[in-house]
């Protein structure tokens, strides 16, 4: 009877489907190879998957954050970002082997508590478009921009997300207007995490009407994988006159405009596809503008005394 998934083995099989899926990033997998070297190495004597545990994880994290952090400098130790990026790698190895080798094992990683560290601590809310910024930017694009523009900025998609939507992926019933993210050739979900993303009424009836030229709902003009969907917004971005766009900024925008309008966060985590909860958490620091207004909506609904020198007296 086999005792279990070599490690070695596991690890190789994860890299070679991440080289095969991704083969204009090779950076990528040997970023991830180096990650998942220090986590063999500090796992000592494991020698097979079935074995890891959540102490293991935890056991990793304390041992990282005391390791010299390379070339950074004398006395300079691994930063908690860093082990928390690598953590995150070591999550996606999981989910691989469960899904796409069909091992039956949990995830030791799946809700791992991330590090903090002063940079962290530090860092404000994602920024966002605000609307004055959307009307420009909409207004200065054409009819095929505007309709990317708002597919992303009205269902939270990663750029790779939205480049790879097929038709398959899009369900246009009435009253079940929705996308689905999930793996394909050429992509694979982001911690291999298949989810369904609701549709606006009003962008999918502008689905209904979209020209089917290609298996791709937003093709190039060759019909291929748009790869300059950043160049094209931020020519519109020139013309409109606003600073800082990027595709990215549309997802951020997503998630804060959810969160204001009273959405709760564990359901904007998951139409994000976000494997930890504090990464969603991020866009809950309200600005100063909105603090004010709540305290002032909180002050109108409480009994409070009146002028000072009345009730008191």
């Amino acid at each position: 009877m086999r005792p279990g998934t070599p490690i070695a083995f596991a690890v190789e099989q994860f890299l070679a489907h991440v080289r095969i899926h991704s083969p204009d990033k090779p950076k990528t997998v040997e970023r991830y190879r180096a990650v998942l070297e220090h986590f063999q190495r500090l796992l000592g004597r494991r020698q097979f998957v079935e074995a890891i545990t959540r102490a293991d994880i935890e056991a990793y994290k304390l041992a990282r954050v005391e390791e010299p952090a390379g070339q950074k400098g004398p006395g300079r130790k691994v930063r908690p970002a860093t082990v928390n990026f690598e953590l995150g790698v070591v999550r996606r190895w999981f989910n691989f082997l469960r899904r796409e080798l069909g091992l039956e094992i949990e995830n030791p990683c799946q809700s791992f508590q991330p590090l903090r560290d002063a940079a962290s601590l530090g860092r404000g809310r994602p920024s966002v478009y605000t609307n004055e910024e959307l009307e420009r930017l909409f207004a200065a694009c054409d009819e095929r921009e505007r309709v990317v523009f708002e597919t992303l900025l009205l269902t939270g998609l990663r750029e790779s997300e939205l480049t790879t939507l097929t038709w398959d992926d899009v369900c246009l019933e009435p009253g079940r207007e929705h996308v689905v993210v999930r793996a394909k050739p050429g992509f694979t979900p982001k911690d291999y995490e298949q989810r369904e993303v609701p549709l606006p009424a009003s962008l999918a009836e502008k689905l209904r009407a979209w020209p089917r030229t290609a298996g791709l709902v937003f093709p190039s003009r060759r019909g291929e994988r748009e790869r300059h969907l950043l160049r094209r917004l931020q020519r519109v971005a020139a013309r409109a006159g606003v600073d800082g766009a990027t595709l990215h900024k549309f997802r951020h925008t997503y998630a804060t405009r959810l969160l204001e309008q009273g959405a709760d966060v564990v359901t904007v985590q998951r139409l994000l596809g976000h494997s930890d909860l504090e990464t969603t958490q991020r866009y809950l620091n309200p600005d100063a503008e909105r603090k004010r207004a709540a305290v002032a909506q909180l002050a109108r609904a409480l009994p409070v005394a009146g002028p000072a020198g009345g009730a008191g007296r």
